[in-house]
């Protein structure tokens, strides 16, 4: 499998991480965190979109010129 950019990896990672605890900590010991995890969430959403965005460069740049003969 080909390796992801590790801001992409931060990210995804990130979100899964802290919207588990966010459940968690909502549903099963009913503490009200929300403002802190609302306030995580851009955080590790931005990680994503740069890591997307350097993906998308990457790939760009890899992209094949077809000469004409």
């Amino acid at each position: 499998m080909k390796n992801l950019n590790p801001f992409f990896t931060i990210g995804t990672v990130g979100m899964i991480v802290i919207s588990l605890l966010h459940i968690a900590f909502a549903l099963i010991l009913s503490l009200p965190v929300h403002t802190v995890f609302f306030a995580l969430y851009p955080v590790f959403a931005a990680f994503m979109a740069l890591g997307f965005v350097q993906i998308k460069n990457n790939q760009k740049k890899l992209i094949p010129i077809r000469v004409k003969k």
